[in-house]
């Protein structure tokens, strides 16, 4: 919790000046208490209705119901607000009846300061434990919600805890895994990786990259991997199964590589252009009818190539053209020994690796 996180105290004590007491106590040994003291059962009750307070503190015997009743009431409907019983009323049935009640804390009053310095520590431990185990439920739910794998590795490598998205990309339920080492969930040849060049890295800083997981069934798959270092030695894991990814990558390679064999092997000539007119590709087929070295075409403009071509006229058709339009021309290419080839042209605006280029096809008539 903030040492800065202001905790406030409803203080319900039918006796006007100790609860005034109290007051200025608590305020003067832990200044992050605000008290705000009611009368009596009723009143309490109506603050805790409009108002958001961290913790009761409770007289036993007032004049409408006692503070046992008041507990009853509370944990009817806030059955983890600390709720402290601090009364000058010591009995052991009363301390019972409160326990059995679900009280937080029992405590007697007294004339000295160090009673209330006592219930300063009692308040200040029971609100810093009740917002540990809210924000500590509130990450368990969050893990247990959260699509990707988590899971907890104890410093001796063995799980520890983990979500069920975790172990469904494993093939099981979080309970066959946990207890089991984590080396059973990876290859033998990504166990040494982890084992020798990311895991004693992981005091300094996380780590995360590509990485290959192994199910019950010794079946593997591509996994997003990311680790980050605990103070126990241990170390949270979060994952993500990319196996689509990759067999789109794959696919798109593999389409890649095709059009490439097209490009290159095609009898039509063939060149991409930029939105500047300059050559950034050219298939053989176009360098050798056109006597020149790829390198010699890469770098100039079109109209340097096709005679037809006025620059100006060019640009406005390349601006006014939508991905995936195309267009069809006549062009006129000059050789590199000056002779001349009339070709039909079709140009089509595509998106390449997000650039714009545009893809140009010509056959002689």
């Amino acid at each position: 919790m903030d040492a800065e996180t202001p905790i406030r105290v409803l203080h319900a004590e039918d006796d006007g000046g100790f609860a005034e007491l109290t007051a200025t106590y608590l305020a003067r040994v832990e200044d992050r208490i605000d008290v705000e003291s009611v009368a009596d059962v009723e009143a309490a009750l109506d603050a805790l209705a409009t108002g958001d307070f961290d913790c009761v503190v409770s007289d036993y015997d007032m004049p409408d119901r006692n503070g046992i009743e008041f507990l009853e009431a509370v944990r009817a409907d806030r059955p983890d607000l600390p709720f402290i019983l601090f009364t000058g009323k010591g009995s052991e049935a009363v301390a019972s009846s409160a326990i059995s009640a679900g009280v937080t804390d029992y405590l007697q009053k007294g004339g000295g300061a160090d009673h209330f310095e006592l219930l300063a520590n009692r308040i200040v431990n029971a609100v810093e434990r009740r917002r540990a185990e809210r924000e500590a439920d509130l990450w368990a739910r969050a893990v247990e919600a959260s699509n990707e794998g988590i899971a907890v590795i104890g410093p001796d490598g063995h799980y520890t805890d983990m979500n069920d998205a975790y172990a469904e990309l494993y093939g099981v339920d979080p309970a066959t895994l946990i207890g089991e080492p984590w080396v059973t969930t990876v290859p033998e040849e990504e166990t040494e990786r982890l084992r020798e060049k990311v895991i004693p890295s992981l005091s300094e800083d996380p780590w995360s990259d590509e990485s290959v997981g192994k199910r019950v069934d010794d079946s593997v798959y591509p996994k997003l991997l990311s680790l980050a270092g605990l103070d126990d030695g241990g170390h949270v894991c979060i994952i993500r199964d990319i196996s689509d990814r990759k067999e789109r990558e794959a696919e798109l390679e593999s389409r890649a590589a095709k059009l490439d064999i097209l490009f290159e092997q095609s009898p039509d000539l063939i060149d991409i252009h930029d939105a500047d007119g300059r050559i950034v590709d050219a298939n053989r087929r176009l360098c050798d009818e056109l006597g020149y070295a790829e390198d010699e075409l890469l770098g100039k403009r079109v109209w340097e190539v096709d005679e037809a071509i006025d620059p100006a006229e060019a640009r406005r058709m390349w601006a006014e053209m939508d991905p995936g339009e195309m267009r069809e021309l006549g062009g006129r290419y000059r050789r590199r020994d000056g002779s001349r080839l009339h070709v039909d042209v079709h140009v089509a605006q595509i998106d390449l690796r997000g650039a714009e280029r545009f893809f140009v096809i010509a056959r002689e008539r």
